[in-house]
């Protein structure tokens, strides 16, 4: 099964809108690691044709709002959870906003992958068995750029697809 992993939207619905025609009819389930923003981001999930699993972001403030734009196939994390948790054709997978927590969740080696956000920067590697994601920004904002950290480059909107029967993931740059 191809899992779809975004985060980050920060409001951008036109490189939702890419995302989501990219993805319609090709994967079995969304994961979304946090900050939405608005509420309203949130509908342009509810006739995708899968189930949406999410967590909340620093960002993402009307949770109740959330919910409710979500529709029915729409599974948010419960405020008093710190992350989420599913499963799908056995594979445990772990699914938050931050990294510190994300890294600790992949290092339990629990889950069989961990999706995480916050950051807008793309990872890709493996804690022994546990795939550790963080698929970048749908909104393609690079903070550190804007802020002038280093030698960072401007972001480049992305997000993941996680293979279920290979436990790997690749990174899609939205054009």
């Amino acid at each position: 099964m191809q899992i779809a992993v975004l985060s980050d939207i920060h409001d951008n619905i036109w490189n939702l809108e890419k995302v989501i025609n990219q993805i319609k009819n090709h994967v079995g389930a969304v994961i979304f690691c946090g900050d939405f923003c608005a509420p309203f981001v949130a509908s342009y999930f509810a006739n995708l044709g899968t189930s949406v699993y999410a967590s909340l972001g620093n960002n993402d403030q009307d949770q109740l709002g959330i919910l409710k734009w979500g529709g029915k196939t729409f599974h948010l994390t419960a405020l008093w959870e710190e992350y989420g948790k599913a499963k799908f054709d056995g594979k445990k997978i772990a699914f938050c906003h931050y990294p510190k927590l994300g890294e600790l969740l992949a290092k339990t080696g629990e889950f069989d992958a961990v999706f995480y956000g916050h950051t807008h920067q793309t990872k890709n590697e493996k804690y022994t068995k546990t795939l550790l994601l963080n698929p970048g920004a749908v909104c393609g904002i690079n903070p550190r750029a804007i802020l002038g950290i280093g030698n960072e480059k401007p972001g480049i909107p992305s997000y993941g697809l996680y293979d279920t029967k290979t436990n790997s993931a690749k990174i899609i740059q939205i054009k």
